[in-house]
């Protein structure tokens, strides 16, 4: 049969579960305070950045789909012309995509460039298709 649990291996087994569940408050704190925000950060942030991708397509397309086109049409389409409707396409986005900008900021920083490097992007795809 077996020995009778004494008192001082009970007090041995209640520090040890009392230092188990001190090592696991800290795990949980520590996620919560340092992996936890950084993931949400990031993905709060690609998200915003996909977001002003697809406003930039858009934009892209018709823009594309007028100036580009009309300019084009009538022989006035030339790199002044292209630095302007640019800057505008990009101005555009930054409108349309106020709130996306606000969460890009924290973490992007230059969000005008970041935009400005999306319309080239998107004008290369629709020149692909």
């Amino acid at each position: 049969m077996a020995a009778p649990i004494t008192s001082v291996e009970i007090q041995i087994l209640e520090d040890v579960l009392s230092a188990f569940g001190l090592a696991v408050g800290g795990a949980l704190t520590y996620l919560t305070t340092k992996v936890v925000p950084k993931y949400i950060h990031s993905q709060t942030a690609q998200s915003a950045i996909d977001g002003l991708a697809s406003i930039a397509e858009s934009v892209v397309a018709q823009f594309n789909q007028t100036i580009v086109a009309d300019a084009k049409a009538n022989g006035v389409w030339n790199a002044a012309l292209a630095t302007k409707v640019k800057q505008d396409a990009v101005n555009a986005v930054l409108s349309q995509g106020a709130n996306l900008v606000k969460l890009a900021e924290k973490v992007v920083g230059d969000v005008p460039e970041l935009v400005s490097t999306l319309i080239e992007q998107a004008v290369a795809k629709s020149k692909v298709k």
